[in-house]
Order: C-alpha cells, then sequence, then structure tokens
C-alpha cells in the first residue's frame, strides 16, 4: 500500500513539474514508453525490484534505455527516484502519472465489446453518444463472438449489456420462474 501511495505522489510531482515547464504530452509520451517497456521486459522489471544490484547500476541502465527516446525532464525525473531508492515502484509511478494524466484532461476510458468488429461509423457514433457529457473518450475495442450479437460499453467502472447473450439467459431465467410457479 505505502508504494501505491508513494507511486501517487511522485506522479503527480511529475505531473505537476512537466504542466509547469509546458511538457506535459512530451512526458506523458516517456510514462507510456516507460510503462510499456517494463512490462514487455521482464528483465528489466526483476533488475529494478532487485535489493542486490546497486543504484547506481540501476540508473545506468535506465539512462541506457531511456535517455534517447524520452525529454530530458523524464531522464532526470528516473534519476531521482534511483537516488531516493524507489527505482521498484517506477511502473506504479508511470501507471499513476497516465491515470493522473487523463483525470487533469478528462479523458475517459471506454472499453466496447461486441460480437463483430464494428465499422468506423459505429464507433464514431459511440464516441459521440458518449462524450456527449463533455469528456474526451479513449476508445478501446475488443471482439468477442460469444455474445451473439449487441454490444457490452464499459465506461470507468459502469457496464451497459445489451449484448443477445445476456437477454438469451434473462428469458432462460424468466422461462424457469414461470414453469416453477405454474407447478
Amino acid at each position: 500500500m505505502k508504494s501505491t501511495k508513494a507511486a501517487g505522489r511522485y506522479a503527480s510531482s511529475l505531473l505537476d513539474l512537466s504542466i509547469e515547464k509546458g511538457t506535459l504530452e512530451e512526458v506523458k509520451n516517456d510514462m507510456v514508453l516507460v510503462n510499456q517497456t517494463i512490462d514487455q521486459n521482464r528483465d528489466l522489471a526483476l533488475m529494478l525490484e532487485s535489493p542486490i544490484i546497486k543504484p547506481d547500476a540501476k540508473q545506468r541502465v535506465l539512462s541506457a534505455v531511456f535517455a534517447k527516446n524520452t525529454t530530458k525532464l523524464t531522464v532526470e525525473f528516473l534519476a531521482l527516484l534511483t537516488t531516493k531508492g524507489r527505482e521498484s515502484i517506477l511502473s506504479a509511478v508511470a501507471s499513476s502519472f497516465i491515470e493522473q494524466y487523463r483525470a487533469h484532461k478528462g479523458i475517459i476510458s471506454a472499453e466496447i465489446v461486441s460480437a463483430v468488429t464494428l465499422s468506423k461509423a459505429s464507433q464514431d457514433e459511440l464516441v459521440k453518444v458518449l462524450s456527449a457529457a463533455g469528456h474526451s473518450i479513449d476508445l478501446t475495442e475488443k471482439v468477442d463472438p460469444s455474445l451473439l450479437g449487441g454490444i457490452r460499453v464499459k465506461v470507468g467502472d459502469q457496464l451497459i449489456d445489451a449484448s443477445l447473450r445476456r437477454k438469451l439467459n434473462e428469458l432462460k431465467v424468466d422461462v424457469i420462474k414461470h414453469k416453477l410457479s405454474a407447478i
């Protein structure tokens, strides 16, 4: 729990500093890169968490991996994390930064699951409907043939299930209730 709180504080500080320096978009892109790189590279993640590897060695590795593709502010931030002995929470810091960036920009994540791939026009119409509340929508689409038809839309922690599968299950429950009440 402490590392989550610490990650949030470090991310908040980086967000404030990047806004102040006018590099918010660049630093956000850097944090996406950092997060993806750590997620996709198990050896890097293990190295960052290892208490055996010295902080200066970790700092050299992070610099070698990220210095060419990130801003000076991000490189300095990574160095600060290793100096403070917080490199093990780097992935959590990057994730928290991305969440805080989305909140700052008013971006809401939405996931659409459908039985077949939606057309671009259908996606655009859904984004238009979902963004009616004045928020930007970051849409991800998944295909799940088991839905049979219709869609499921998840916005934040709300789920709207308009799938044929759900409707068939409801019908099945109604039929069973009707049969039991007739007995």
